[in-house]
């Protein structure tokens, strides 16, 4: 709504502005003053849109009070009303930056044109103002997530100053959420999203996006349960939006400097969504409590075990091996004999994943396990196992390093089509979440973040290269949702589309811009 001043020592003459006004047919708030004074004192504590003022005024004349208002709220609109048809006035109106000089008695439709005239410039200043918001946001986030990602100084610095004008700010957040999604969920209206949120789960956060499948939620309030929150956000996600999310929770972060470290750590907690498909939060660094592992079915452990054996993802082996250990020490239900029976399953499952395993080893391995006493010791046989199967993946590294280079090629190749690890991981016989870590440790980049490199710089080649429309750029690098690309985008270079296209704006550039 606009707001609008009207200056004037002559009540009938506010009343006049007043019922021009309402001819106008729109919502204004309007305030009145009855000399410059007073006018003064409204403009230093209200916004003001447009001030209609009177030229000769106790107090302060209008070309005072114009001049006056111009140094307290540069964008005012001021429009001047006069009964002196005097040239001299106009002139010096007009360098206090007063928009139209109007003689009284007023005309309605003199009054009509001017409004017109100052509303229009009031509605160009709001856009401007919004761009230019929006440019500082996208900048801000470009600059935050490349030290997200780089970890460079300079980055946060960049960041913290086109975000919130200053370093304290933006250090305040100190706990970290990583969401994600196997459905590009994030491509959603984010505006909506982050304002149903905010609705919801009545607290502070900064969002970022950091592709169509992960999203990261900074928070500043140092004395919540986070494990708590992160389940108000899938309880959100779940009932808005009907979608599974899941959630990886970061302890506190004691300083801005452990936020990539914390980052890339948040990523591997939540590769647990593959073989933990009934959980959806994920608490980095708390080991499962005896009472967490009574939840867990035998069956539930026993299958994830298997599949580590069978794509021989040692990183998820020795965790599930560590719970299932826990599990038998905690439980003490189970018989003698079924214990064992559970492990030396463990123990032929790895000697069969082993080509070059010796059978009569397995035999003798499996008999010595059955003529146990203690818990430890059936433990022990089957950890030995283990480190077997860990030594011959060590060994097959090589072949490993050739699997990640068909996948980026496929990824280089097929970026246009729908990607994640699920669907790269059948490719090469891996299980999504190994593949995720394998392809980490050899690139040092997250998968999802791969894609998301390939996409957007073959979007900047297409932009710089051809006619194609945006929207068909969009779709021809795999992402369906026009808006989400352009807000992408941005957020990746640090420039719209259309300034990449028009070459006026560039990744050597962006500084310039601060």
């Amino acid at each position: 709504m606009i707001t609008i001043l009207i200056a004037d020592d002559e009540k009938l003459e506010r009343n006049g502005i007043k019922f021009l006004l309402k001819r106008e047919n729109e919502e204004f708030q309007i305030l009145e003053a009855a000399n410059g004074k007073e006018a003064v004192g409204i403009l230093q504590k209200k916004h003001v849109d447009i001030l209609f003022s009177d030229i000769k005024m106790p107090y302060l004349t209008g070309l005072e009070l114009a001049k006056q208002a111009r140094e307290m709220q540069p964008d005012i609109e001021i429009v001047i009303f006069s009964g002196y048809n005097d040239f001299s006035y106009a002139k010096e109106a007009l360098h206090y930056g007063v928009v139209d000089y109007v003689l009284k008695p007023v005309d309605p439709i003199e009054f009509h044109e001017t409004f017109l005239k100052v509303k229009q410039n009031v509605m160009e200043r709001d856009v401007r103002k919004e761009q230019y918001t929006k440019q500082q946001d996208y900048l801000g986030k470009y600059f935050l997530l490349n030290y997200l990602y780089y970890g460079k100084s300079e980055d946060w610095t960049k960041a913290a100053e086109l975000i919130y004008g200053n370093d304290n700010e933006l250090g305040q957040y100190t706990h970290m959420i990583l969401a994600g999604s196997a459905d590009h969920f994030f491509e959603v209206d984010e505006e909506k999203l982050l304002y149903q949120l905010r609705e919801s789960i009545q607290r502070q956060f900064l969002y970022l996006n950091l592709t169509a499948g992960e999203s990261l939620f900074l928070f500043k309030e140092k004395f919540s349960d986070y494990g708590m929150v992160a389940e108000e956000l899938y309880q959100f996600f779940k009932n808005k939006y009907n979608t599974e999310c899941y959630f990886a929770v970061r302890e506190e972060i004691s300083d801005y400097q452990e936020m990539p470290n914390a980052l890339s750590e948040l990523e591997k907690v939540l590769e647990g969504q593959f073989y933990q498909p009934k959980h959806h939060v994920f608490l980095w660094g708390r080991e499962d409590s005896p009472d967490d592992m009574e939840k867990i079915e035998d069956s539930e452990v026993l299958k994830s075990i298997t599949e580590d054996i069978k794509y021989k993802d040692v990183i998820h082996l020795r965790q599930d091996f560590k719970k299932l250990e826990q599990k038998y020490r905690t439980e003490k239900q189970f018989s003698e004999m079924y214990v064992k029976f559970v492990f030396s399953n463990v123990i032929k499952e790895v000697y069969e994943a082993i080509s070059s395993a010796d059978v009569k080893e397995l035999s003798k391995q499996v008999d010595k396990l059955y003529r146990c006493r203690k818990l430890q010791d059936v433990i022990d046989i089957t950890d030995k196992a283990v480190q077997e199967l860990e030594k011959y993946v060590q060994e097959q590294n090589q072949g490993f390093r050739e699997e990640i280079t068909k996948i980026k090629s496929y990824i280089l190749h097929h970026y246009a089509e729908n990607l994640n690890a699920e669907i790269l991981a059948k490719r090469v016989y891996l299980s999504p979440g190994y593949l995720s870590a394998i392809f980490k440790e050899e690139t040092g980049v997250n998968l999802n973040r791969f894609i998301r490199d390939i996409r957007m710089n073959k979007a900047k080649e297409l932009l710089e290269n051809t006619n194609m429309k945006i929207s068909q750029i969009s779709k021809s690098v795999g992402i369906s949702n026009n808006s989400y690309f352009c807000r992408s985008f941005r957020e990746y270079f640090g420039s719209t589309p259309e300034s990449c296209r028009k070459g006026t704006v560039n990744d050597e550039s962006i500084d310039s811009q601060i």
